[in-house]
């Protein structure tokens, strides 16, 4: 994921901290706009990415899209409003609201299927990178 990325979108600046990886348009160093984490830490411990091979990738989304994949679930607010609604954020291979950035539109999964990547996390990724780089 990592190599597609940086191979797609242009101006695109990695920031990695402790093996979590994070995207960023042009050197923009407040929000990036897709994350790889690959580990728990005291702030998010939700996915249990502890285990061997495990890794989540968070992108960005604008508020229609968010809205189109969890119209069912209620429009929430703040952080980790997605946080107690019961959602399994263990589970691979599913789009969530992300379990602590929700509120403000992100999305996550746990181990993405390569089809899942091309099926969706592609066009979420680009829509993310769109978002940010028309911001500057």
């Amino acid at each position: 994921m990592k190599t597609y990325i940086l191979q797609n979108f242009e101006k695109v600046y990695v920031a990695e901290a402790d093996g979590d990886l994070f995207f960023m348009y042009d050197k923009n160093d407040k929000q990036p706009f897709a994350t790889i984490v690959t580990r728990d830490n005291e702030y998010d411990s939700t996915s249990n990415l502890n285990r061997e091979g495990f890794y989540r990738l968070n992108v960005g989304l604008d508020k229609e899209t968010f809205m189109a994949l969890f119209s069912d679930l209620t429009d929430k607010k703040g952080f980790e409003a997605y946080l107690n609604l019961g959602i399994d954020f263990t589970k691979e291979d599913t789009i969530f609201p992300h379990p602590a950035y929700g509120a403000m539109y992100w999305v996550c999964v746990v181990n993405p299927s390569k089809e899942t990547f091309e099926k969706a996390l592609k066009g979420y990724l680009k829509l993310s990178y769109n978002k940010v780089s028309k911001n500057k």
